[in-house]
């Protein structure tokens, strides 16, 4: 691609809003929870950092069952019933394999960590916990709870001050949010078009705008967070959370 520019990597749209995204760094995959308007139920889609479907569409059984990571190409779902008739849960799927290789009732999330979900059995509220072993499901009492948190690369950007000169012309709304791209500079902000807001993302580097792209148009209200970051690539969510959008810069 061409050095200095924002270029489009992909757009992918989906039929049911977005309610959570989750990234798996070290293989570049993006989890992509939607939730059905009518019945709320959840679907998962896996794609990698260029848009490539890796997993169709997986549907939830019942509602209460929701996205809570994806590592090492291992989607990790939990099942939401505390203080209510349904049982909690966790299920951890291989995404290759399309195989769920362990489902468990018996066990509440409690965090995850690299390599390990940490639980405890539903059926004791204090003492003693387990580990599960994320690749091979195994199952052991904890010890010593000395695990690494797994870092995800993820960034998110900080809002701005003031506006850079080489900005002073833009009609800009609202904040201006910043992010660093190996030496370069990432600015995003909203300007208005009549009644609506389009979002605007420039590259520059100390001195001099470099590129500048309208990312998202027609926007009724402005986004409160508008991306986050791997490296560098954003990635957007359509302010109709029904899209979500990817950059290079």
């Amino acid at each position: 691609m061409t050095k200095y520019t924002i270029n489009k990597v992909f757009e992918k749209a989906f039929h049911e809003n977005i309610w959570k995204i989750e990234v798996d760094s070290k293989q570049s995959l993006v989890a992509i929870e939607t939730r059905d308007l009518a019945s709320t139920l959840a679907s998962f889609h896996i794609f990698d950092f260029n848009g490539k479907p890796i997993l169709d569409a997986c549907i939830a059984e019942s509602k209460e069952w929701t996205l809570d990571s994806i590592q090492n190409a291992k989607l990790i779902l939990k099942r939401v019933g505390e203080h209510t008739p349904i049982q909690e849960g966790i299920k951890i799927i291989d995404i290759y394999l399309n195989q769920e290789i362990f489902l468990s009732y018996e066990y509440i999330l409690l965090d995850v960590y690299c390599e390990y979900i940490h639980a405890r059995h539903r059926s004791i509220l204090t003492g003693e916990s387990y580990l599960i072993d994320i690749a091979s499901a195994e199952v052991s009492i904890v010890h010593d709870l000395d695990l690494e948190i797994c870092l995800n690369k993820i960034q998110y950007p900080i809002t701005y001050p003031h506006t850079p000169p080489f900005l002073a012309e833009e009609l800009i709304s609202g904040p201006i949010w910043l992010s660093k791209v190996d030496e370069h500079y990432l600015w995003c902000f909203h300007q208005e078009d009549g009644q609506k807001f389009n979002l605007i993302l420039a590259l520059s580097n100390l001195n001099q705008l470099l590129d500048k792209q309208v990312v998202l148009i027609g926007m009724d209200k402005m986004i409160p967070q508008p991306y986050f970051k791997m490296e560098n690539q954003v990635f957007l969510m359509s302010f109709n959370k029904r899209e979500i959008i990817s950059y290079l810069v």
